[in-house]
């Protein structure tokens, strides 16, 4: 499977209902929202990478996996 942030190569986790959850070697463990990833395809939308794995890394200060929503990824922009 692929990473939803870099695109690189990411072991796909299961997790909860209606939520993605993977684990890339550049971006780190994270879920991001169905909604989210279904929003950024109809867009075709891409996340600036190197910000969203700033993020990521400082929201693993508070949580050990970030969870991605809608709110996070406008805050991320």
């Amino acid at each position: 499977m692929s990473c939803l942030i870099c695109a690189g190569h990411a072991e796909t986790i299961e997790c909860t209902e209606g939520w993605e959850e993977r684990r890339c070697a550049e971006c780190g463990r994270y879920r991001m929202s169905l909604a989210l990833v279904l929003s950024l395809m109809e867009q075709g939308q891409i996340f600036d990478t190197e910000r969203m794995r700033s993020w990521l890394k400082a929201q693993r200060c508070v949580v050990s996996v970030p969870s991605i929503d809608v709110d996070e990824a406008l805050l991320a922009e």
